[in-house]
């Protein structure tokens, strides 16, 4: 295997490690639930649009709307009149794969809602530079972050 591969794939082990680790006074960096319970837990985004602006539970905004009748979508009006809290769950136990998929779909619907596109951090805009080991490793936790959390 390429050592680019095997930096990069440490990478994306590290921040999903990272995501898991108690911080003293402050609790645990993230939840880690049974793959029953996390099923059930509602995930959620505020996305700063009017509630008929994002769409409905019949009909959800994409990418949500791939997972078809796997997921439950809830569309309210967000406290503090905020926006929308877009909010969607499992109907079925899913995979670690595909609750970091709803984490992922759930930024990129508020992303596509409010903006009217997606932001990616590659291609690099400056040009071509030689991979590094630090660089390699920052590019899978990149990959990484959309389904785990933000850097």
């Amino acid at each position: 295997m390429e050592l680019a591969a095997i930096v990069s794939r440490a990478g994306g082990a590290l921040l999903s490690t990272l995501q898991h680790v108690r911080l003293p006074g402050v609790g645990q960096a993230s939840v880690t639930d049974d793959p029953a319970t996390a099923a059930r837990r509602w995930r959620a985004v505020t996305v700063l649009k009017k509630p008929d602006q994002v769409g409905s539970a019949v009909s959800p905004p994409p990418p949500l709307d791939r997972f078809g009748d796997r997921l439950e979508v809830r569309i309210l009006p967000a406290p503090a009149d905020k926006g929308t809290e877009l909010a969607a769950r499992f109907r079925d136990t899913p995979s670690d794969d595909e609750i970091g998929e709803l984490r992922a779909a759930l930024r990129e619907a508020k992303q596509r809602l409010e903006t009217g596109e997606v932001l990616r951090v590659d291609p690099q805009p400056h040009g071509h530079r030689e991979p590094t080991p630090q660089g390699t490793a920052l590019e899978g936790m990149t990959e990484q972050a959309p389904k785990e959390g933000v850097l």
